[in-house]
């Protein structure tokens, strides 16, 4: 199952992203995430790990910029969202792999799965709140926040982690 979902975001972040820089006319950097999004399910197959890790690189920083650049914000936290999803689920496949025999197997991967359906589903949710609602903010609050919302990240996902050892 978390294969099917992994393959599905992987395509949706790619999808994207794509079609967010081909509504601008940016038909080169679309295709270059086609390309992006074969190479991703060919490393995935490929047991090539650290690939996930640069195309999450990749497609949160083409979020980034394309949100810099006035995109489409929908299609860029989609890209950002579904590329986080493809590389956890790519991590989790790898950590998988070492699980014993004996384990339930089964009922690791539906609890991991209905965590990272929270985190996508709030993200998503947080961010379409801030692209209907405009308020402004001072900089410094906005770097703040950001710091705080990395580090309370940072926090769920080593609490995921220990709580998927267990």
């Amino acid at each position: 199952m978390s294969v099917i979902v992994m393959i599905i975001s992987i395509i949706a972040a790619t999808g994207a992203l794509t079609w967010g820089y081909a509504a601008v006319g940016l038909l080169v950097v679309a295709r270059w995430f086609v390309v992006i999004s074969v190479l991703w399910l060919l490393a995935q197959s490929q047991r090539w790990n650290w690939f996930g890790s640069l195309a999450l690189l990749v497609s949160v920083a083409a979020s980034a910029i394309g949100l810099w650049y006035g995109l489409l914000p929908s299609l860029m936290v989609v890209g950002a969202v579904g590329a986080l999803i493809g590389w956890d689920l790519g991590n989790f496949r790898q950590r998988m792999r070492f699980a014993a025999p004996t384990d339930d197997l089964r009922g690791i991967e539906m609890r991991h799965l209905a965590r990272v359906s929270i985190v996508a589903a709030l993200a998503i949710v947080i961010a379409a709140i801030s692209i209907f609602l405009k308020v402004r903010i001072p900089f410094e609050l906005a770097v703040i926040l950001a710091l705080v919302g990395t580090l309370g990240l940072t926090r769920l996902a080593a609490w995921l982690q220990r709580e998927n050892q267990v």
